[in-house]
């Protein structure tokens, strides 16, 4: 055994000489040490290292999956009669102790590493490349993002398109990349490696390397990705943020000729009009990130340029190993991590492969953007920017900007201030609108994305969600913000007095200490989470331009480190930078129309016509009278402007001098009037100070070894021979420990545990089990050896120990060991059933975090009988979340979260984070919510919700209704859930519903649905059986004695509509709900059977999985990169109310539906030819594949949590379900998938005439220009759509008779 520390602690002596020792001659520079800076629950192991061309790279050994390697096939015990002594020395000599310099090798690793990776999480990688979208030059704006597209194309090494793709899915990996605006970033994840074949993980490495060394970058594979580009600008381009992120670019007022970008922008409309005129400053702010075909194709070749060599070029300039940042995380030795990373990565070049203007700073990879600073110019602000949106919504957004904060990593001032600006507790700006009925939620910051936080500058944004009133209030409520400020500055000049007793400037230091304690416990005890986010977060911090330095690469973002934040810094950002005159106002609403309310044809004719009139900002100045709060603004008396890319209408006003003027006197240091209630947020009392870990019950105790897979050996005759197991149990006795053993029939056997003392070292964090620990049972009867050991939130392993198992090998694939059953202890048990209440209790034995999850289902009659009942319990959640939002606030802050939202069935209420205040938390949620029962005869609101906050969360559910399916994808899967459960109701006759309801009829309503209830309740996490107690009492007590118990047989239906088994289509075609969406969404639908749980219902179920395991990855490649149906392009299983099925989905703008459909079918069709060709390796690959999904071990408690809560609401109750799903999967044949394939999808029947399937078709039918508006149904108006599709829904269940899988 070693310990965890000790091994992070020799980390700094001999990467290089590793390096060299491996045969490898290229020169590696070790880092600083990152282990000191881990969060204390983080097991893993970090080396820093800076590669011969100057790449810089963080390592990550995944330690448990190194563990599980570590005996490298030894268990298979060729010599059964050995006696146990010599077996013992072996084992010693190949696993020494102390080993390497760095703690993380205790022995030579070769290659065939054996132990199998069953429930581990996979192994992951990053590559951040220090170049993004400010980078493109400015006459190919997007060329970041596109050559982000092409490199998953091929490269030199691997030519075929979708090899890296398909290798990918085919081992259960999955890949992707994003483009921000200083960086592109690439990612993917794979199971760790199995016993035998090729190591998966270095493969992958090795392809996706490839990448950045020789992508092949042309062909005809660019027209097609282009094509994709286009899409997903399509996809996106109804999108209101999008829309005014683009729109903040365009009018930045900071649209001259680059200094430094390159060539200069050839427009020749714009440099004629430039023409005798003083050169416009210029800010890659103000371009185009997106792409499209006009920007990356149209206008450049029009222009003369040669796409694919300023494609080729952007590589070249950017592409180079000092520009780049690599993190792996793998379950193998450091060393060998570097071994591999050495191989693959050296010979990328260290320099840019071509000099270009736009190059960066090469030594140190810092980006090229130094000469620009803020990006909105001074005629942009003081301005107001009224918008035009898509969606029925209003939305005021201030945004301030100011130098770049990346240097100030320490304190965070930014948000700091960002806490108190956007906090929604008493006294707050939230508070105060609220209180007037001008607003309904607000955020505040710099975000993360390269938009708010950048080299160059930093965009400090409010959101405000405004109601109709608050519209008609813009302008007091944006004064409201700078009484805010005042008291602010006010407060900070008063400042406080120390401990010394001396007077300093600045605010209370209590606020700031809160910030500190808060992000020390959250980084203290965060959860792993998913692989790829983990690799991603290193990466991104490891981005130059964030200044963070490389032994806090860890934390540094995450944590703040003096002991007061930097006053300075706070002072010069309220002072300097929060300011009317640096303010910009953007005021998106639907009452001045939306997007759907214009002709676009009209309005270009009147855009030529104004340009010559057009200000610097590039817009028409107008004046709007007040907003009419019934009425939308009649757009024809003014003709709004149109920013250019996405379309979005706007006009622009400057903002008057006595408006600006208010604002400045509002901002000035003082305290507000005693009427304004605005003032300082509140101490937390929510701040959790306990984390002791609870202690678990006597006959089933904590040990290190439960969970442990262990090899037994006993005497069999005169020969002695050993069996694998796992340890289920522990039961403590006085001076004993008993332990279970699960053996690999599944047999159980208790065993007593030989000088349990020897294991109190494993049970702290200074030294961790290893696997190849040896010890013995039954007075030395039975001897043990430990081969693999659980990793943070991983059940039972279970490993055979060897690599030969004939059950576990074909064609050299392995399949992965099956943990045993878990104990009824280690599943959740139902502790509380009384009077339709139910509570479920788990106490947390795997992620041993101070940590809690609470969850209720509250499940209420009557809740099918109308689209009323329904829209009726959204509007009650909504006002229950609205009362709580100060208290739910302090709590959140904490890490401690809450929920409250509606259910098919009822509602739904979730607390979650520390365990100390949850309970406490949760009386509060349930307090409020049933305050609403036993009111009989009651027509006014309970006193718990406010006085005016009914209209205005009235207001919030009828915007949500009207916006509901405002895009073709989602809506496609909308209108296939409307047609499959009938219960559900649409949002238009929702919206129908709601409109002139008043409180009286609200509250009659809720009276009936909340009169009887069923409860059911899951508490998870440090809590024990104690804790449970008190949680069914949290709940009895919130009921009191209104409550009426809720019987079975009254509990609402889930009705699955049975399709028809026809060869002819039945389908359902709409229009989409935006009349200008030109997205067309086409999702066919195959329905299989009812899964009842059993044997051949999981055999079903496994069978789905597998398909969708195999088909996904050719049926994207074909129809979507291939072929560029569209941007998305899916295959998926689909369990509906425990009814089995796929879904296949088209999202597309350049076919039509009727393609989209015909193309779905003959990809069925000549898939079949593929399966049945299908070698036995690659099925093997493919079971193995989906079989190391299914046991992978949850990353989170909160993953488990899910897992187990959907079995509850489900009313499955199978908690390992996976485990028989596993069982399953193992005695599948591929004649018995090629059945299945036949029988559920391929269209054609043996004799090759069509055939009967369970298939449904939905057709959502934009409206654009070419092929994808096709077969459009013509509806009357916007309004009369909704009437349609509620139509279309009961057209269709008429036509299949109403027939159902039954409840």
């Amino acid at each position: 055994t070693t310990t965890m520390n000790a091994a992070a602690s020799h980390e700094s002596k001999s990467a290089m000489a590793k390096s060299n020792d491996d045969g490898n001659n290229d020169e590696v520079i070790l880092g600083p040490d990152l282990n000191p800076s881990r969060s204390k629950m983080d097991k893993k192991l970090y080396r820093h290292i800076t590669l011969s061309n100057g790449m810089k790279c963080v390592l990550i050994c995944d330690t448990v999956a190194m563990r599980q390697r570590k005996l490298d096939g030894y268990y298979d015990d060729s010599d059964d009669d050995d006696d146990d002594d010599e077996s013992g020395e072996d084992e010693d000599d190949g696993n020494s102790k102390g080993g390497d310099s760095d703690g993380s090798s205790k022995g030579d690793e070769e290659d065939d590493d054996d132990d199998d990776d069953e429930g581990l999480r996979k192994a992951a990688t990053a590559l951040l490349v220090n170049v993004g979208s400010y980078h493109d030059p400015p006459h190919i704006q997007g060329l970041s993002h596109f050559l982000e597209h092409m490199l998953f194309l091929g490269t030199e090494s691997h030519p075929v398109e979708n090899a890296y793709d398909s290798f990918l899915s085919q081992q259960g990996g999955a890949d992707n990349a994003y483009t921000d605006m200083e960086q592109t970033l690439y990612h993917y994840c794979i199971p760790q490696d199995g016993s035998s074949g090729e190591k998966n993980v270095w493969k992958a490495l090795e392809m996706f390397s490839s990448f950045f060394k020789c992508p092949l970058l042309g062909g005809d594979s660019a027209d097609r990705e282009l094509n994709a580009v286009e899409s997903e600008f399509e996809l996106n381009k109804k999108d209101d943020d999008c829309r005014l992120g683009q729109l903040m670019s365009f009018t930045c007022g900071m649209d001259g000729n680059a200094p430094i970008m390159g060539k200069e922008y050839l427009n020749e409309k714009k440099r004629k009009k430039e023409e005798g005129s003083s050169k416009k400053p210029f800010h890659p702010f103000n371009k185009f990130p997106w792409g499209n075909m006009q920007s990356l194709k149209t206008e450049p070749e029009s222009n003369g340029f040669d796409i694919m060599k300023e494609l080729r070029d952007h590589y070249h300039s950017h592409y180079y190993a000092r520009n780049m940042r690599l993190v792996v995380m793998a379950g193998y030795e450091l060393d060998e991590i570097q071994r591999h990373v050495v191989q693959q990565f050296k010979d990328v070049p260290a320099n840019p492969r071509i000099s270009s203007d736009n190059s960066n700073n090469v030594q140190s990879g810092i980006t090229n953007l130094h000469p620009y600073k803020l990006p909105f110019h001074p005629s942009s602000l003081t301005k107001l920017y009224r918008i035009i949106p898509v969606r029925n919504h209003h939305t005021l957004t201030l945004t301030w900007q100011m130098p770049s904060i990346s240097s100030h990593w320490r304190t965070k001032p930014q948000d700091y201030i960002g806490h108190l600006i956007g906090h929604e507790a008493s006294g707050s700006i939230l508070s105060v609108l609220k209180e007037r009925g001008w607003a309904m939620d607000l955020s505040a910051g710099t975000g993360d994305d390269g938009t708010g936080h950048a080299s160059t500058h930093a965009l400090f944004g409010l959101q405000i969600s405004l109601s109709k009133l608050g519209m008609r209030c813009w302008e007091d409520v944006v004064k409201i913000v700078f009484v805010y400020i005042g008291m602010l500055k006010f407060n900070f000049l008063e400042g406080h007095v120390d401990e010394n007793g001396k007077k300093k400037v600045g605010l209370a230091p209590w606020i700031y200490g809160e910030l500190k304690s808060i992000a020390e416990l959250s980084y203290r005890y965060a959860d792993e989470g998913d692989v790829t986010d983990i690799v991603e977060e290193v990466a991104e911090s490891m981005a130059p331009w964030y200044n963070i330095p490389e032994e806090r690469l860890l934390d540094g973002g995450q944590l703040l480190f003096d002991d007061a934040v930097d006053n300075e810094s706070v002072k010069s950002l309220l002072f300097d930078y929060f300011t009317p005159e640096n303010t910009r106002v953007d005021l998106m609403s639907s009452l001045f129309g939306r997007d759907a309310d214009f002709d676009d044809s009209t309005l270009q004719d009147e855009e030529e016509k104004k340009e010559d009139t057009e200000d610097e900002g590039g817009v028409q100045q107008m004046d709007v009278d007040d907003v009419d709060g019934n009425q939308s603004l009649l757009f024809d008396k003014k003709t709004p402007s149109t920013e250019p890319m996405f379309g979005t209408k706007f006009w622009v006003d400057s903002i008057s001098n006595d408006v600006i003027q208010q604002w400045t006197d509002a901002a000035k240091p003082q305290l507000p009037s005693s009427v304004s209630a605005i003032g300082l947020p509140p101490k937390n009392t929510y701040i959790p100070t306990k984390f002791d870990l609870k202690a678990l019950p006597a006959d089933d105790s904590e040990h290190p070894l439960i969970n442990c897979s262990v090899k037994v050996c006993v005497n069999v005759g005169k020969k002695k021979s050993w069996f694998p197991a796992a340890v289920t149990k522990c039961k403590s006795e006085k001076n004993a420990h008993r332990l279970s053993l699960s053996y690999e029939d599944e047999g159980e056997k208790w065993h007593l545990l030989d000088d349990p003392k020897a294991y109190s070292k494993f049970e702290g964090e200074q030294e961790s089990l290893e696997a190849g620990f040896e010890g013995s049972f039954d007075n030395g009867k039975v001897k043990f050896r430990v081969t693999a050991v659980p990793r943070e939130g991983e059940g039972i392993v279970f490993s055979y120990g060897d690599s030969g198992h004939d059950d576990d090998v074909e064609d050299g694939v392995a399949f992965p060991p099956i943990p045993p059953p878990a104990p009824a202890s280690r599943l959740p048990l139902l502790v509380y059933e009384k009077h339709s209440v139910k509570v479920w209790h788990l106490q947390d034995r795997k992620f041993k975090r101070p940590l809690a999850d609470f969850r209720i289902k509250v499940v209420c009659e009557g809740m099918n009988d109308s689209a009323l009942n329904q829209a009726c319990m959204s509007l009650f959640c909504c006002l229950c979340a609205d009362t709580l939002t100060e208290t739910c606030y302090l709590a959140s802050v904490c890490d401690l979260e809450s929920s409250l939202y509606p259910t098919g069935t009822g509602f739904s209420i979730r607390v979650h984070g520390f365990d100390h205040n949850l309970l406490s938390l949760a009386r509060e949620v349930l307090k409020v919510a049933m305050s609403f029962r036993g009111r009989d005869g009651k027509c006014d609101l309970p006193t718990t919700i406010q006085d005016g906050r009914f209209d205005a969360c009235l207001e919030v559910n009828l915007r949500k209704y009207s916006n509901a399916g405002m895009d073709a994808s989602s809506f496609s899967t909308s209108l296939r859930l409307l047609c499959l459960q009938p219960s559900v109701k649409s949002s238009f006759s929702k919206l129908k519903a709601l409109q002139g309801i008043t409180v009286s009829k609200f509250v009659q309503v809720m009276n009936k649905l909340l009169k009887r209830l069923s409860v059911e309740a899951f508490y998870h996490g440090n809590v024990n059986r104690k804790d449970a107690d008190e949680a069914a009492n949290v709940i009895s007590e919130a009921l009191t004695h209104h409550h009426v118990g809720l019987p079975k047989k009254k509990l609402p239906t889930k009705l699955v509509i049975k399709t028809k088994n026809a060869i002819d289509d039945e389908k359902v075609v709409a229009p989409t709900i935006d009349p200008k969406d030109p997205n067309t969404a086409v999702e066919v639908y195959f329905q299989f059977g009812k899964d009842d749980n059993s044997s051949g219902a999981i055999q079903q179920r496994v069978l789905t999985d597998l398909l969708e395991h195999i088909l996904e990855e050719p049926m994207y490649n074909q129809i979507r990169t291939k072929e560029q149906f569209g941007y998305e392009v899916s295959c998926g299983s689909r369990w509906t109310y425990g009814v089995l099925g796929m879904s296949f989905r088209v999202v597309t703008s350049c076919k039509s539906a009727a393609e989209a459909t015909s193309r779905i079918d003959s990809f069925l069709k000549s898939f079949r030819s593929e399966l049945e060709s299908m070698d036995n390796k690659t099925f093997m690959e493919h079971l193995v594949g989906l079989a190391k999904n299914k046991l992978e071990s949850f990353d989170s408690m909160e993953e488990e949590t899910s897992s187990h809560w959907s079995e509850i609401v489900e009313g499955r109750c199978d908690f390992e379900a996976y485990r028989k799903e596993v069982h399953c999967l193992k005695a599948i044949s591929k004649d018995r998938l090629i059945s299945a394939y036949d029988e559920w999808l391929h269209p054609l029947c043996k004799k090759g005439k069509p055939k009967k399937r369970r298939r449904l078709v939905f057709h959502v039918i934009g409206s654009g220009d070419g092929p994808a508006s096709l077969g459009r149904p013509a509806v009357e108006n916007e309004k009369s759509v909704g009437d349609e599709i509620d139509r279309l829904v009961q057209q269709f269940h008429s036509s299949v008779k109403h027939e159902s899988w039954g409840r």
